[in-house]
């Protein structure tokens, strides 16, 4: 989801009627909201009250805007998953989640140095344990 579609959703759930009325509820500048609907991504703490409001694992939002943030369509798609991850597995798991999809992460990033060698360090050269085949 889009920083804006969380906006959109808080003034759902709060029965707001304006943009200004989210911005004065959070105690946030005036136009805030605005800058949102334009495309910029929430900061963590924004993410934080929006997910307190929304009873929403806050990790599915900062995931969600590291997606908004991403140019490499990959990456994109990776933070984007992990967004849906973390919202289906609620927040009880998702530490554990997020724990496992980093690890399964870096195993498939090292399945890929055996296809095409790397030419800088990373978890393949510190931990051998990493090399699944």
């Amino acid at each position: 989801m889009q920083s804006y579609e969380y906006i959109e959703k808080v003034k759902k759930v709060m029965n707001l009627e304006t943009d200004y009325k989210v911005c004065k509820m959070m105690k946030w500048p005036t136009n805030r909201a605005t800058m949102y609907k334009n495309g910029q991504s929430m900061d963590n703490e924004a993410a934080r009250q929006i997910a307190e409001i929304l009873e929403i694992p806050v990790w599915t939002i900062i995931a969600d805007m590291e997606a908004q943030r991403q140019k490499d369509p990959s990456k994109k798609k990776a933070w984007s998953k992990l967004a849906k991850m973390t919202k289906q597995a609620g927040g009880v798991s998702t530490n554990l989640l997020i724990n496992m999809t980093l690890f399964y992460g870096a195993a498939v990033y090292c399945i890929l140095c055996k296809i095409a060698p790397h030419k800088t360090k990373h978890i393949c050269d510190i931990s051998p344990s990493y090399q699944i085949i």
